[in-house]
């Protein structure tokens, strides 16, 4: 019985990291595209992962926050990343829970 509650622990922790990476990764693909489209607003994403709304703010003349909610069937999964526009730079990543 040991042996099978380790399999199935192990199981459960490779599909709990694969969905946090798989998160990550859809967070990635919409801070690329806010990189590469500066001035862009706030915007929805569509994926085989889920939905992902990112919100822009402006905290300053220089600071903008990326606030980004992935939503994957009823779980939601959000981070805020600091941008700095002067230099086109993140400065920090904030997870939320």
């Amino acid at each position: 019985m040991t042996a099978t509650d380790a399999a199935v622990t192990k199981m459960k922790t490779a599909d709990q990291l694969t969905e946090y990476y798989e998160m990550r990764l859809v967070e990635l693909m919409a801070v690329r595209f806010v990189l590469k489209n500066p001035d862009t607003a706030s915007f929805t994403m569509k994926t085989n992962k889920g939905t992902t709304d990112v919100q822009l703010l402006d905290q300053s003349e220089i600071e903008r926050s990326i606030r980004i909610t992935t939503t994957r069937g009823k779980r939601q999964f959000y981070a805020t990343f600091l941008y700095n526009k002067e230099n086109n730079r993140l400065t920090k990543r904030i997870e939320h829970q």
